[in-house]
């Protein structure tokens, strides 16, 4: 959960500098940004999956 919160904070400050700078490279940063959090989302979801399932067969 914390981890989440830094990235949300960190997509939010890029995306509004890139504004600033010029539309079309904030819609590019949001982009690159949007599909990198994804991946961190299911690479977590993948990890927790296996903590789970790791304990349940030590059990």
């Amino acid at each position: 959960m914390y981890l989440h919160l830094i990235v949300d904070v960190h997509f939010g400050t890029r995306t509004q500098y890139g504004l600033l700078q010029a539309p079309w490279l904030a819609v590019e940063s949001r982009t690159k940004y949007v599909s990198s959090y994804l991946k961190l989302v299911s690479w977590m979801y993948l990890l927790l999956r296996v903590d789970v399932h790791f304990e349940t067969r030590i059990q």
